[in-house]
């Protein structure tokens, strides 16, 4: 059950259930992240062996099945993570705000090893093809300039090294098929990586989008109940000066009715003894 199935708005005991399940994906969040950079690390030691003399198709594959696995760790950590956005608590979206910056410096470093990737296998393949070329020149493009005496010597042993020659050709042609498939094997690398670099690209955004967008109304809930507050104060404020104004009213009122009330006595006073 994720953080943003319960109710927000719980206490008690279910408060406590709520945040006892988010420290405990929080701790799971935490773990991965830390995997993720230990992973990245390995990955880093390896490709710094690329093009010496550890580098081997073992180590490559090795590279592969590390850097798969903390793909898939990534994701399963980037849904984790959504499962907290929701989270109204200050002091539960500062400890999740903790665990985005973290995930956000360990895409990073595995952002970076990865272009590193990229960019040794690139070259990697400009070389190889650099040569293939170098090595594979066209037919016939250093006898231009021979004349009739190396053509009758060359007539002369093509039957000696015949066999030879067909021994040797078919042994070119296998390396070569073995290096087009290393140089395809060596693209197909290449593109999975810029798919992946996308991939975690993509991660990256929308979790910084989704963090934004539920800081943002968090913030806009607080500075409303403050509005509010301000207003409830202004409200009782005004009602205390009404109440006031009310209160001095009254007594005019009673002075007022005092007053007439003496002036009336007054008068039958008058009255009375004149008569």
């Amino acid at each position: 059950m994720s953080y943003s199935s319960f109710d927000n708005n719980g206490t008690g005991s279910n408060s406590n259930t709520k945040e006892a399940d988010f420290q405990k994906l929080a701790q799971t969040i935490a773990t991965s992240i830390q995997k993720i950079l230990q992973n990245v690390s390995s990955m880093q030691r390896m490709v710094n062996q690329f093009g010496t003399a550890q580098d081997s198709p073992e180590l490559k594959q090795q590279l592969h099945q590390i850097r798969t696995y903390t793909q898939r760790l990534i994701t399963d950590t980037n849904n984790l993570l959504n499962d907290l956005v929701n989270c109204k608590e200050r002091h539960l979206k500062i400890q999740r705000d903790r665990l985005v910056d973290e995930f956000t410096a360990a895409l990073n470093a595995f952002q970076k090893v990865q272009q590193k990737t990229v960019d040794l296998e690139k070259n990697a393949v400009r070389q190889a093809r650099g040569a293939h070329v170098t090595l594979n020149k066209p037919p016939g493009s250093n006898h231009s300039s021979m004349g009739s005496s190396a053509n009758y010597n060359n007539a002369s042993m093509f039957e000696d090294n015949f066999v030879s020659g067909q021994r040797g050709q078919t042994q070119e042609q296998l390396q070569e098929e073995i290096d087009l498939q290393a140089l395809e094997n060596q693209e197909r690398t290449i593109r999975e990586l810029e798919e992946n670099i996308v991939s975690v690209n993509e991660i990256y955004k929308k979790l910084g989008t989704l963090v934004y967008e539920q800081g943002h109304t968090v913030d806009s809930i607080e500075a409303s109940v403050e509005q509010t507050s301000v207003f409830v104060s202004e409200g009782v404020q005004q009602l205390k000066q009404a109440s006031h104004y009310q209160n001095k009213a009254r007594k005019k009122k009673l002075i007022l009715a005092l007053i007439a009330a003496a002036i009336l006595a007054f008068i039958i006073l008058i009255i009375i003894i004149r008569n």
